[in-house]
């Protein structure tokens, strides 16, 4: 699990990033943000509907923290994202589920390149 200071803890923090640009595939939605904090902050929201058991939900919060964990160190700066794991999450193994959220960050920074290089 992300340490305190690198996660998202206020439901207005989260309400504020979920708000900004989303990108998902099959495994996750994620909701960017780019912020004036210092180190990337990560939040992750889970719905009842999707995940009826709470084992169902610790397992996926748990699984989505691991993909984090992994990438932390290449996430830009002032970036907070709010991840909503997909039922199928619940299929994929670890590292797939490390590299879905790698092409989305990808994806991602080169969206902000490209919106630089036109502005």
């Amino acid at each position: 699990m992300l340490s305190r200071n690198k996660r998202l803890n206020l439901k207005k923090d989260f309400s504020w990033v979920a708000s900004g640009r989303k990108e998902a595939n099959s495994l996750v939605k994620l909701f960017i943000r780019f912020g004036d904090n210092k180190t990337p902050r990560v939040g992750i929201a889970l719905s009842k509907s999707t995940f009826k058991k709470a084992t169902e939900r610790n397992r996926a919060r748990r699984l989505i923290s691991t993909g984090f964990e992994a990438l932390y160190t290449t996430l830009p700066e002032k970036i907070n994202i709010v991840a909503m794991p997909q039922a199928n999450v619940l299929k994929a193994n670890p590292k797939e589920i490390t590299d879905a959220l790698d092409d989305l960050l990808k994806r991602i920074k080169k969206n902000e390149e490209d919106s630089h290089k036109t502005n």
